[in-house]
């Protein structure tokens, strides 16, 4: 077991530091490079976005386990997970998903991590290997292109240090939660080095039977060329196992209802959970051509081999005595090619900023679905007595392949940027171009009740995405922006919603129009950055749901706008205080359908997007004296629909959070992290077009303690 958890491990980016400190220590945050939003070295000052980057250092030290929570805190983002670690939800600026994280481009290093159904599954990030992660917030097609309606992330892994440096990390917590990982930085000749690392997780999960078992490897060579550029080629490997207990049902008034076990409990399918290998490979190369004229190239392939089990809740009802679930299983294999060529030239006050990439993405779902099957309500359903939680039906359960389909979906794009430097002030305009075509065989399945016939279906499409901004230096520590980008999203959706596609469906739209101030003052000691914002959707894809299919439709239109704080404050030597605020007035302009089978109208106009808070934040602390760091933080969220129709408002909570490191030497560090500490009740509300129905409860009080050694 020791071997294994050896050779599996991350958890440190390269050289740690000799002692706690915390990331927001630098001279100012705002001098950050990032290359997320303009695909350029810039500090954020200059960059005319709304942009967030978060540093491993400071979300290790708050013992941040699972991908996506690195982002909680942050302005204008609602992150929501069914079960620790799984099937995380990303809402940025008030756009909801419309199946999984499909509003979104995720990118790793500049490379676009998105599945065949069109969804950032951010379970399949190596996120070990991951340094530090760039929010850019609104549209951002005309540089990346399907999917970033709401927002853009970049996962950044860790660069390759020319010192050699070895070190351990090994870590404890509640609920059986364990981590030990470990990190080798080498050169590997005068103008070479490398850098491995992995980590091996373990945990027995504070809810019945949500156990989690997780390996990663990551490794990365840099090679300097000769000072005419540099060649850096990654390999990750990622296996996770999670076990799932699925939601929890809730009353007509959105409370929990009591059943035995309470919210630790697990009324799933009773193997319910998901399986996850991934291995992908990358070679990026940075070459400096001469006269101001560098280019990029990236290469890219992923393979990945996902299985999950779950089940599907079915609205409870006391006087039934019965909890429900439909059992489903999905196993998919999806094989991911991408290369990209730019050149970025400047010449003078112009900079031009060019590129073309290809991406291709194949996957082979096979859906399977068993319980108890009739043609109406019963929908392979399995049910459990709700006093015992034993399933009652088990002998009129039967198994059916209703989906067994090979997909294939080609991306072409080509985009071009131009900046004019005239004094102070910076103007820039830009466009990408488009084309998007999905091809997909949907084999028999044999069933005799799902979507049998043997047949092929194809849609192609394309889209322009313009950008413009106007950034204006007030001073050599303040910049003042405007903005404008556009966003689409194709709609092809999942795989099993494609078949009978309507091929007159239109792109998703979406256009966004900001304005922010970002700067420093007091010497340096007050850094902070102000964005106000509208965001407009229309031509909106409407998934309606019939049992085993689905039927798309483009309708409704949705309005998104607010305001977004960041500030960092530094009072005095060794003090940190930092401040996140979010104001989010998302509401829909048009929400009209016909729900399927029963017929029944819903009219959403006028109201709130569900699950949007209205205001949300962070409010942290950070000390540092000697080789002592700590730091208390609070996470605030008001109010928010748990429904479209509104029915239901509630959810507002504050979660008092705390962590102190010490670094005795400048060879070991420990660190001791509470979340939740006062033990706040927090879940996760699901609602239907008749109101909440069931909830996912959120962890209890956990505490953590790491330590590293470096060698």
């Amino acid at each position: 077991m020791l071997r294994r958890l050896l050779l599996a491990a991350t958890a440190l980016a390269a050289p740690l530091p000799a002692a706690p400190h915390p990331v927001w220590a630098a001279e100012s945050p705002l001098d950050e490079i990032i290359v997320t939003a303009t695909r350029r070295a810039e500090s954020v000052r200059d960059v005319p976005a709304s942009v967030s980057t978060v540093d491993r250092a400071d979300f290790d030290a708050r013992a941040t386990r699972f991908v996506g929570e690195e982002l909680r805190g942050l302005p204008g983002v609602v992150v929501g997970s069914n079960d620790a670690g799984t099937y995380t939800k990303l809402t940025v600026r008030g756009v909801p998903n419309r199946i999984h994280n499909d509003t979104l481009a995720v990118l790793v290093d500049g490379v676009p991590f998105l599945t065949g159904d069109d969804e950032a599954d951010l379970e399949q990030l190596p996120f070990g290997a991951v340094a530090r992660v760039d929010l850019v917030r609104g549209p951002m097609s005309a540089l990346y292109g399907r999917g970033a309606i709401a927002g853009t992330i970049n996962y950044i892994t860790r660069e390759v240090g020319r010192e050699p440096a070895t070190a351990v990390t090994a870590g404890l917590g509640g609920h059986g939660w364990r981590r030990l990982g470990a990190l080798a930085q080498t050169p590997t000749s005068p103008n070479g080095a490398l850098l491995v690392s992995g980590e091996a997780q373990r945990a027995d999960g504070w809810r019945d039977r949500t156990g989690r078992r997780e390996d990663a490897l990551f490794a990365k060579h840099r090679l300097d060329l000769s000072g005419w550029g540099a060649l850096n080629l990654t390999a990750t490997w990622v296996s996770t196992d999670q076990n799932l207990a699925g939601e929890l049902p809730l009353d007509a008034r959105g409370e929990p209802a009591p059943l035995p076990g309470g919210r630790a409990a697990n009324w799933n399918n009773e193997d319910a959970g998901f399986a996850k290998r991934m291995l992908t490979g990358t070679a990026i190369l940075d070459t400096d051509i001469g006269s101001g004229l560098t280019a990029a190239t990236r290469l890219h392939a992923r393979r990945a081999l996902t299985t999950a089990i779950q089940g599907f809740f079915s609205p409870y009802d006391p006087a039934a005595g019965t909890v429900t679930f439909t059992g489903f299983r999905v196993d998919n294999d999806t094989d991911t090619l991408f290369a990209e060529q730019s050149l970025d030239w400047r010449i003078g006050p112009v900079r031009l900023l060019g590129g073309a990439s290809v991406e291709r993405v194949a996957s082979a779902p096979v859906e399977t679905w068993t319980g108890e099957f009739d043609f109406g309500p019963l929908f392979y359903a399995q049910r459990r007595d709700a006093r015992t939680g034993a399933f009652i039906n088990r002998d009129q359960w039967r198994r059916d392949i209703l989906l067994n389909a090979d997909a294939v979906s080609l991306n072409h794009a080509a985009y071009a940027q131009a900046d004019l430097e005239l004094g102070r002030l910076t103007l820039s305009a830009g466009a990408r171009f488009d084309r998007f075509s999905r091809r997909v065989h949907y084999g028999p399945s044999g069933s005799g009740f799902g979507p049998d016939p043997v047949e092929t279906i194809a849609d192609i499409d394309q889209r322009i995405s313009p950008k413009a901004s106007a950034t204006w230096a007030i001073s050599d520590a303040v910049t003042a922006y405007v903005a404008y980008g556009a966003g689409f999203s194709p709609g092809f959706g999942p795989v099993w919603s494609f078949r009978g596609r309507d091929t007159r469906l239109a792109p998703e739209l979406a256009d966004n129009l900001e304005a922010g101030v970002k700067g420093d003052a007091l010497d340096g000691r007050l850094s902070a950055s102000l964005t106000v914002y509208e965001l407009r959707r229309r031509d909106l894809l409407q998934l309606l749901p019939v049992e085993g299919t689905a039927r798309t439709i483009n309708t409704g239109r949705q309005r998104s706008r607010g305001l977004e704080l960041e500030a960092t404050l530094r009072p005095v030597d060794g003090l940190t205080l930092l401040a996140t605020y979010g104001l989010t007035d998302s509401v829909w302009l048009e929400n009209r359908f016909l729900e399927p089978f029963t017929g029944r109208p819903f009219d959403f106009g006028g109201k709130d997007v569900a699950g949007v808070p209205r205001h949300a934040g962070r409010v942290e602390a950070v000390g540092v004296l000697g080789a002592v760091e700590a730091r208390a933080w609070i996470d605030l969220s008001g109010d928010y629909a748990y429904d479209n129709a509104n029915s239901v408002r509630a959810g507002g909570y504050a979660l008092w959070n705390a962590a102190l490191a010490w670094a005795p030497t400048d060879r070991l560090e420990l660190t001791a992290t509470a979340r939740n500490l006062f033990d706040r009740e927090v879940n996760l509300v699901v609602a239907n077009n008749d109101g909440p129905f069931a909830y996912f409860p959120q962890p209890p009080r956990e505490v953590f303690l790491n330590a590293t050694v470096r060698f």
